[in-house]
């Protein structure tokens, strides 16, 4: 899939805390002029970004007057100030028993503060506040930041500003981060397509008498949550079908369409705001239909006609339902304010339309598949090796990871190939990684022969 791109500054949030003032105990400042600004940027400030929701909120803002991407239109650049991304390598990824990083992460902390950060990108100074993150965010330790006057309305946009009370903040962050997905903004020709929109219950099932670790509640008094590790022995009910549900064929002709593909695809992974999750292209009015079945009753307990359903999504794809249920807001009420805030269906993932004989190994695949310890790693394994793993005729899962730690850091023929196995890339360009791998090898000749 391809769609616009967004010049979004990239800044090494390590390097501007050379810049942090003392204001107070534990307390710095960040205000940074043009120049010192321009010293934190990483790639000279040419970063980009995919589409996203929230920069199609952040656009809708700039443009009161109404917002319409251009057909033409790849690389926008007119976010390059309004919102930013910081990268926190180097800071919380170190032990704080080590004073120098321990003042770091004092002093990144301020960053977090109301006052934020300031900077000038150019076009002078503003303050910047922090602001939200995706999951790939989180892993990459980086997080947004966005101009503190656009800062209030971006909130309620992506929120629909729904006023949250008690909640787990991990939880609410990552669903407000759902929208930082990267995707193609969808907009079908029914404007209204979200109230033929069906949400029902997963089914559950209970399995017996199973051994099991888990985390016991233990706070207390106060609203900081505390757990404790408990090993238990009881019954499991797991959720089916989670994160996934149903799109028509027609529905999804239609998105294809949208997206530009010249091919059908089967499965589309959708956001929208507090809705995530798979749908699989199924002819369930024909289902229905030769079922018998007229219409359908979803979790709010209204009856949909099945013949005018263009998606039926699960519980477990709609994460604000137990918010909406708290404050008695409806199914109707999140389309009106969906249709409020100019929100719409995001495409961030197709179906392959081909056939692959295997897929990049993930951590649900671990949580999910049935193996034991000794096949993820045996316990008799040292942790550090002093032979190479391939002399133990075992297979266990991170062995191939070992293996290549293992040969990079005692063959030195394993290192020079990490770089010239890359030779029919050094021509990406200038900016790239690769060309920088192909000079680090012409200035170390000595590695190189």
């Amino acid at each position: 899939m391809t769609g616009v791109r967004y010049k979004i500054p990239m800044l090494s949030a390590k390097a501007i805390l050379a810049y942090a003032k003392p204001v107070g105990e534990d307390i710095y400042s960040f205000n940074l002029n043009k120049a010192e600004t321009a010293s934190v940027l990483l790639n000279h400030g040419d970063t980009y970004q995919d589409d996203n929701a929230i920069f199609y909120q952040l656009m809708s803002m700039l443009h009161r007057d109404g917002y319409s991407p251009k057909d033409d239109e790849l690389i926008i650049e007119e976010l390059y100030d309004a919102i930013i991304y910081l990268d926190f390598a180097g800071i919380f990824d170190r032990s704080a028993k080590y004073p120098k990083n321990a003042l770091r992460q004092k002093k990144a902390e301020s960053m977090f503060r109301p006052e934020g950060i300031t900077l000038d990108l150019g076009g002078g100074q503003h303050k910047y506040l922090a602001f939200e993150r995706s999951a790939s965010m989180s892993r990459n330790a980086k997080l947004s930041f966005v101009r503190a006057d656009l800062y209030d309305e971006i909130t309620r946009r992506i929120t629909l500003n729904l006023k949250i009370d008690v909640c787990e903040l991990s939880k609410l962050y990552a669903y407000n981060g759902l929208l930082f997905s990267s995707g193609i903004r969808v907009e079908p020709d029914d404007k209204f397509f979200l109230e033929n929109v069906a949400i029902v219950p997963n089914p559950k099932h209970i399995t017996n008498d199973v051994s099991y670790v888990t985390v016991k509640d233990v706070t207390g008094e106060g609203s900081t949550r505390k757990y404790e590790r408990t090993e238990c022995t009881g019954d499991i009910e797991t959720t089916r079908f989670d994160g996934m549900g149903l799109i028509s064929p027609e529905f999804a002709r239609e998105i294809d369409s949208k997206i530009g593909s010249k091919k059908e695809h089967t499965s589309f992974q959708i956001r929208m705001p507090y809705i995530k999750g798979m749908v699989h292209k199924t002819d369930f009015k024909a289902l229905f239909k030769e079922a018998g079945v007229e219409t359908i009753t979803d979790i709010w307990g209204r009856k949909h006609k099945v013949d005018s359903l263009c998606m039926i999504l699960t519980e477990s794809q709609f994460k604000g339902y137990k918010w909406l249920k708290q404050y008695n807001i409806s199914w109707s009420t999140y389309v009106q304010l969906c249709r409020a805030y100019e929100h719409t269906i995001y495409i961030t993932n197709v179906s392959k339309t081909e056939a692959e004989d295997t897929t990049e190994l993930n951590y649900q695949f671990l949580n999910t598949v049935k193996m034991l310890s000794s096949e993820f790693r045996p316990d008799d394994l040292p942790l550090g090796w002093e032979h190479s793993p391939a002399k133990d005729e075992r297979m266990w899962l991170t062995k191939p990871t070992e293996q290549r730690y293992y040969d990079l850091r005692s063959d030195n023929d394993a290192r020079i190939r990490y770089f010239t196995d890359k030779a029919d890339e050094w021509t990406f360009g200038r900016k790239s990684r690769s060309y920088h791998l192909a000079e680090l090898l012409r200035k170390k000749s000595k590695v190189y022969q």
